[in-house]
């Protein structure tokens, strides 16, 4: 009887030492498997926030060949809640563009807070010889798991040069109220196709034209010839200037200016002292008279034929 409590108490701390044994087994394969959940996370979920260009800008808002200029890009993370880790930001340019001394069309941006946005300047330079109206300038972000890019344009101040005058026909005098005939040939120097071309007619610093004229579209190299009429009012010496709006090939739209010259404003002629709606309506008038007169004879002719070929039958 002794004998069997003694193995019944052994039993019950050997079930005791086995469940306590479990109880730790179990806390440790816990602990090992929270351990190896961030390393395996680490591995196999990776996440980069998304980094954009927000804004650009390039100095005096206007690129100048021969000159240098800043580019500003302002970069953003649109994440709300994560920060980027180490971003590699690259610039591309078109030949006749390039980095001014000193600077790199690398940057490193070694990271950026939930939604921040920061502003990079980069020195820059572009050739007197560059004679395309836009710049295009490739944006690319590279990190770890990503790379995005995009591209931003920045107009070119144009030379008159890139516009070869090839002849003109301005009159240096007129009456007030005269209407002037002038007449422009010039050609396209620029490497690209120009759409939606308007030639315009400028007095002075008056902003608004005394005509214009629709081209339409210029090929490279291509010479167009544009005659065109308007009237100056106000007597004295007078600047003219022609100047084309037009788009390029990026459907960028600039304007160039083509001519400028002197002209001398008068009094008025006698020969436009009539308005111009009188004149019409006397043209109109001796039109009328001439056609009433040529009816009237040809009747007049008619009755005498009928009254001969009557007389001849009696």
């Amino acid at each position: 009887m002794i004998q069997e409590v003694k193995i019944e108490r052994e039993e019950k701390k050997m079930r005791k030492r086995i469940k306590t044994l479990s109880s730790l087994l179990l806390v440790l394969v816990v602990l090992l498997f929270n351990a190896a959940i961030p390393a395996w996370a680490d591995e196999t979920i990776e996440y980069e926030p998304f980094v954009v260009v927000s804004s650009y800008k390039v100095s005096d808002d206007i690129i100048i060949p021969g000159k240098q200029f800043v580019l500003t890009i302002e970069v953003e993370n649109t994440d709300k809640k994560v920060a980027t880790r180490g971003l590699l930001m690259t610039i591309s340019f078109p030949d006749g563009i390039s980095t001014a001394y000193g600077s790199s069309n690398q940057i490193y941006i070694d990271s950026l807070k939930a939604g921040e946005k920061r502003e990079i300047e980069v020195q820059m330079f572009a050739s007197q010889y560059y004679n395309r109206s836009t710049v295009p300038f490739g944006i690319t972000f590279i990190s770890e798991i990503r790379t995005n890019s995009a591209t931003v344009y920045a107009s070119v101040q144009l030379d008159r040069s890139l516009f070869k005058v090839v002849s003109q026909s301005i009159p240096e005098e007129a009456g007030a109220g005269d209407k002037i005939a002038a007449s422009l040939s010039f050609k396209s120097l620029l490497e690209e196709k120009l759409s939606n071309v308007v030639l315009y007619v400028y007095v002075d610093s008056d902003s608004k034209p005394v005509a214009s004229a629709n081209i339409g579209n210029i090929t490279t190299g291509a010479s167009k010839t544009q005659n065109m009429t308007f009237f100056i009012n106000e007597k004295g010496r007078h600047t003219l200037k022609f100047e084309l709006s037009y788009s390029n090939s990026e459907g960028i739209f600039s304007t160039a200016e083509l001519y400028s010259g002197k002209i001398q404003i008068g009094e008025q002629s006698e020969d436009s002292n009539l308005p111009e709606s009188d004149i019409q309506e006397t043209s109109i008038s001796d039109r009328d008279k001439m056609i009433i007169g040529g009816c009237l004879g040809l009747s007049l002719l008619l009755g005498v034929g009928i009254v001969i070929i009557a007389k001849k039958y009696n």
